[in-house]
């Protein structure tokens, strides 16, 4: 899975790029699962309205999360 990030949120990235952002977290599969919990976090929180507040304090995140998985796909298929 991706994230369907809006196009105001889109950015370029670099594999070597995305993976420095995840792996701040620790490794790189750490960094892909904290991503996806913050995303259950956000889904499950009642007060959300909006997704948009989401991928804007994200942005580099989720669209590091985006890069690693898509470029990653080939070995899983």
């Amino acid at each position: 899975m991706t994230f369907r990030i809006p196009a105001f949120c889109e950015l370029e990235m670099s594999f070597e790029e995305a993976k420095d952002t995840l792996t701040f977290h620790g490794d790189l599969l750490a960094g892909l699962k904290h991503v996806d919990d913050m995303w259950k976090s956000h889904c499950e929180c009642p007060e959300y309205t909006s997704d948009t507040e989401f991928y804007e304090n994200w942005i580099y995140e989720v669209n590091a999360y985006n890069v690693v998985v898509e470029t990653m796909k080939p070995l899983f298929v």
